[in-house]
């Protein structure tokens, strides 16, 4: 059964503007004002006063929007199409958001039109290279943060999966990282797209970030906005398992970061989360490599699932990834909560850093 809820509403201002995404107050009859996002590729450039029509569907149900409607037609210049993307090539065939009424065309790095058609058509594997692979969009930014302290002058290429978000521009992380030199190249795989490189699927994702974006670090994981159900599969972060078969069969070497909290009230997310569990346990089949933090319950917890035997984990002391974290004044968050009300959370994802180290050199 499906529910979609549209409402009309005025355009009253335009809060801020970003590559690829404009923040405004609307007000919509009956409720008053409200924040929405126009994605100015998909439904074009939106004025102060233009009328317009509102999904308000995830507001209504509270869900982790951040509070935000999105713009879905723009009622007052419906003629005026959609906006390319700033130095968006449109040359493409490729559409993503496929057979729905917002597709897109983008242009692929595997097209004939791609100037990077011949690397990847010539690709063989991704010869041993790293691939660590996040459970939490939020958990680039620690990752991404490490990384470049201990390797200043190597290249951090993020691949965006189509879990979570599938517009990259809603990610105020992944603009944040940017901007400040954590993270060099995005790359947009499925149907998410925003990336500096679009690609079909995972497998040329993860061959252009290591021969196009040239990736030292490749990260691969969802956007914003993961889905859970409180059931051992029904959650959106399963795709893990297909993000760490692909890295299999490349020939790569899977990273997996495992979500720890010991701040969630959530008795299935303590600790080593369920989540975790699951795809170490039941999804992934292949042995992979874990940098925990040394802590009794994160200790028992692999013991009672066998996660030891089937997996090469390693403990590590987190003074010095906290140092970085501190130190670095990014403003760490996920799910409410921010470094110091959960440290673990982020230190562990940062700790994976340390599994490269023969691996990355100056």
């Amino acid at each position: 059964m499906y529910d979609l809820s549209l409402k009309t509403g005025e355009v009253l201002k335009i809060i801020k503007e970003y590559p690829g995404m404009t923040l405004l107050e609307v007000s919509i009859p009956g409720e008053g004002r409200a924040k929405a996002i126009n994605y100015p590729v998909l439904t074009g450039e939106v004025n102060s006063g233009d009328r317009v029509m509102l999904n308000t569907t995830a507001v209504e149900l509270k869900l982790g929007t951040g509070g935000y409607h999105f713009v879905s037609c723009n009622l007052t210049n419906q003629g005026k199409g959609p906006q390319e993307k700033p130095g968006q090539k449109t040359s493409g065939h490729i559409m993503k958001l496929r057979y729905t009424p917002l597709q897109v065309r983008t242009l692929s790095v595997e097209e004939k039109e791609s100037p990077h058609h011949e690397v990847i058509k010539n690709f063989k594997d991704l010869g041993g290279h790293p691939v660590v692979i996040i459970p939490l969009h939020s958990l680039l930014a620690p990752l991404a943060i490490v990384f470049k302290k201990l390797y200043p002058k190597k290249r951090v290429v993020y691949i965006m999966s189509e879990g979570g978000s599938l517009t990259l521009e809603l990610s105020d992380l992944v603009r944040n990282l940017l901007e400040r030199g954590f993270l060099d190249r995005t790359i947009t795989a499925g149907q998410a797209f925003g990336g500096d490189f679009e690609a079909i699927n995972i497998f040329t994702a993860l061959a252009a970030a290591r021969e196009v974006a040239g990736g030292d670090l490749i990260i691969a994981g969802m956007g914003p906005g993961i889905a859970g159900t409180g059931t051992r599969l029904g959650f959106s972060g399963v795709e893990n398992a297909f993000i760490n078969y692909a890295v299999r069969i490349l020939q790569g070497r899977s990273i997996i970061v495992p979500r720890v909290s010991f701040a969630d009230k959530r008795r299935r997310h303590y600790g080593l989360s369920h989540h975790s569990v699951t795809l170490l346990k039941d999804l992934i089949d292949n042995r992979v490599e874990l940098a925990l933090p040394e802590h009794d319950l994160l200790q028992s917890q692999l013991e009672e699932n066998g996660l030891l035997q089937r997996h090469d984990i390693f403990f590590y002391r987190i003074d010095e990834v906290a140092g970085v974290l501190e130190e670095s004044g990014f403003n760490f968050y996920s799910m409410g909560r921010r470094l110091a009300d959960d440290p673990l959370f982020f230190i562990t994802a940062g700790l994976a850093v340390y599994r490269l180290e023969n691996l990355i050199k100056e």
